[in-house]
């Protein structure tokens, strides 16, 4: 195959007149398109397109159909091939380090040979049981200092523990993450509270298998946001605009999911940002724009986050689309 929606083959003999090539494309939980061609390879970008599954797994196979004069079906000429799987996916996976330039966390956990899902979630409790939630220290920007301590401290090579709050845990995993070939990105949340203008960082992981933004809390408790009926991870924009009503906090150390686990930190989604950028998204019922805050030197939300030069922020207002 060329790509995911390009697809060819090769057959010996070649066709006669009478014979065409038909392929089957399906996926799961709905009935397989067929296609006669004469051809060996096929696009079948619409084909894909008209099943309306915007990621997963797809399915095909080959074989050879008699036709009679009218150019209807008459018998098999062959078998069916062995069936084939395409992936389609939303998003790419970013490029994995070279190994001998990883770091000994990350060589870790590459050599666990773990799925995605996995290896996000053993990070997160890797972090979780090997940094202290304290006043934070200095430490580089990409927090790699701090990781090679707690990898000294997890492999028992040491006592020392980083002292690491929410967005100094939330980038450490952004990095060993992205060492591993695994996109994410800190979220800046904001909430409105007497007086201040209250702050938290959870790190939104885009995780290959699932084709999904989720979110993980690595502050104090750990733990990750799924829907109450499907269980499925859930990205910020969700928790930002979607009802809270039907979501639960998952601990990374394991145990029930539980709504008074949400309970401890979804006030923080009332605002956002992605990384260090200058454009804020804000759900209007849960913070009003233009509420000035004491504790923030009466600044507002724009104010604050442009440091004093509001007409450089960007707000977007909306809904959760689903």
């Amino acid at each position: 195959m060329e790509s995911d929606l390009r697809l060819e083959w090769s057959w010996s003999p070649e066709l006669t007149d009478t014979q065409r090539y038909a392929v089957r494309v399906w996926t799961q939980g709905q009935p397989y398109q067929e296609i006669w061609t004469v051809d060996e390879s096929l696009s079948v970008q619409e084909t894909i397109d008209s099943f309306s599954v915007a990621v997963g797994r797809y399915f095909w196979q080959v074989a050879i159909v008699n036709i009679n004069v009218d150019g209807e079906f008459e018998s098999m000429g062959s078998a069916w091939s062995e069936q084939f799987e395409l992936q389609r996916v939303r998003r790419r996976s970013i490029p994995t380090r070279d190994y001998a330039d990883m770091s000994a966390a990350a060589r870790y956990f590459h050599d666990l040979r773990l799925n995605a899902t996995d290896t996000i979630d053993a990070v997160h409790r890797f972090i979780h049981s090997s940094s202290l939630t304290d006043e934070q220290l200095s430490y580089r920007a990409d927090y790699s200092d701090a990781i090679d301590l707690m990898f000294n401290y997890a492999q028992g090579h040491s006592d020392e523990q980083p002292f690491l709050q929410c967005d100094g845990r939330s980038t450490a995993m952004l990095t060993i993450l992205s060492e591993l070939g695994i996109e994410s990105r800190l979220v800046f949340l904001y909430r409105p509270t007497p007086g201040w203008l209250s702050q938290h960082t959870v790190l939104e992981i885009f995780n290959p298998d699932t084709q999904r933004w989720q979110v993980h809390d690595l502050g104090s408790p750990d733990f990750y946001y799924v829907e109450a009926e499907s269980m499925e991870r859930v990205s910020a924009e969700r928790i930002l605009f979607g009802s809270l009503d039907n979501l639960l906090g998952c601990p990374i150390v394991g145990g029930p999911c539980t709504v008074k686990d949400m309970q401890k930190k979804h006030e923080y989604f009332s605002a956002l940002r992605y990384g260090y950028t200058f454009e804020i998204w804000v759900n209007p019922d849960r913070f009003e724009v233009s509420t000035r805050f004491e504790g923030q030197q009466s600044q507002n939300l724009a104010e604050f986050i442009g440091d004093g030069y509001p007409e450089r922020v960007k707000i977007r207002m909306g809904k959760w689309r689903g």
